[in-house]
């Protein structure tokens, strides 16, 4: 597990980098980009998307009409976003609850409560700060998106992780408390949209 994560420390560059040069395509040429993500390296009847889904999303980018009986469509997106993610949140699970769970755990009894109050102040925050922003901007943007006040709460576990671990090193009680942090507020994230988005899109 060490090895693991020293070379997670070592290569967490790579995902900055990664996701700098992805938002910078997706940007300036997003149907390039989604034909990259997209490309259907595999159909089968086991994992992937749906395959009428997707023929029906990107088929006609590909010139492909239908799946020929296939079940599934195998994609870059699908590979990054279903199988190697979760391989990551597998392992900060593990540290979150060797934190909890744990005699010693930095993160056990008492400790718990600052990490949820930081978690209120982590969506709150945001919000305020959205709608301020938007009622500045003037009452028409305030109206066009004030219903998106939900989007700045969401916390991106992996990159608060993997920063953590850079800025404060290995082992250090705040990357866990920072994790904790993020999934908490990832959560209350979901329960929000849950009650105030039950249906359609934000915005």
């Amino acid at each position: 597990m060490y090895r693991v994560w020293n070379f997670v420390t070592n290569y967490s560059l790579l995902l900055i980098i990664g996701a700098a040069i992805a938002l910078v395509w997706a940007n300036l040429d997003a149907h390039s980009y989604h034909h990259f993500v997209e490309y259907p390296l595999l159909f089968n009847d086991w994992v992937g998307v749906d395959a009428k889904y997707w023929v029906k999303s990107y088929g006609e980018d590909f010139h492909i009409e239908d799946a020929g009986g296939a079940l599934k469509v195998l994609s870059a997106h699908y590979l990054v976003n279903d199988v190697l993610m979760a391989f990551f949140f597998a392992i900060a699970a593990k540290e979150v609850w060797e934190a909890v769970i744990l005699k010693n755990g930095s993160l056990r009894g008492r400790k718990a409560a600052t990490p949820l109050f930081a978690t209120a102040g982590g969506m709150f925050g945001p919000i305020a700060v959205y709608l301020g922003l938007a009622a500045f901007l003037g009452s028409d943007v305030y109206d066009a998106v004030a219903n998106g006040w939900a989007i700045p709460t969401a916390t991106d576990i992996a990159f608060s992780y993997l920063v953590g671990r850079i800025v404060f090193g290995a082992g250090h009680p705040a990357v866990r408390f920072l994790l904790l942090l993020a999934i908490a507020d990832d959560a209350a994230g979901l329960i929000i949209l849950a009650v105030f988005y039950p249906s359609g899109e934000l915005g």
